[in-house]
C-alpha cells in the first residue's frame, strides 16, 4: 500500500474575511475527505494597504495531483466571489495557496512567515 502525500494549503482573506473562510473551509471539505484546519490568526497584510487577514492552514493527506488540486482550489476561490479585478484593489475575497504536496515545497517565502511557522507547529502535533 502506498502512503497518500500530505497536503498543506494557506487560506486568506482581507474581505468579509470570517464568512469567506468559513466558506473556503465547507467547499475543502466536501472535496476532501478527512480534512482538517489549523487555528484562525489575525495578519496585517503584506505587501498591499488593505484591511488584516484571517488566515490559517488546511491539511489533509490525498490522491489528487497537483493539477487537480490547482483547479479545484481556484474553483473554491471563484465560488467566494474572488477575481482579477477585485485583487487589483487589493480586495482578496479568498486566497488559497498550495504550501506543500508531497515532497514538493511552494511559495518557499511563505514558510518563513511567522504565522505559518506558527500554525505549522500546529500540525506537527
Amino acid at each position: 500500500m502506498v502512503a497518500l502525500p500530505i497536503l498543506i494549503m494557506a487560506l486568506g482573506s482581507n474581505h468579509n474575511q470570517q464568512q469567506h473562510v468559513k466558506e473556503a473551509m465547507a467547499g475543502l471539505n466536501r472535496l476532501f475527505g478527512g480534512i482538517r484546519f489549523t487555528s484562525q490568526v489575525w495578519t496585517e497584510p503584506i505587501g498591499i494597504q488593505s484591511d488584516k487577514f484571517l488566515n490559517c492552514l488546511a491539511y489533509v493527506k490525498t490522491p489528487y495531483n497537483i493539477n487537480q488540486i490547482k483547479k479545484a482550489i481556484k474553483h473554491i476561490e471563484t465560488e467566494c466571489g474572488d477575481s482579477e479585478a477585485l485583487r487589483k484593489r487589493h480586495v482578496i475575497n479568498l486566497d488559497i495557496d498550495i504550501l506543500l504536496h508531497g515532497k514538493t515545497m511552494f511559495h518557499k517565502q511563505d514558510w518563513n512567515r511567522d504565522y505559518i511557522i506558527k500554525l505549522l507547529k500546529e500540525i506537527e502535533q
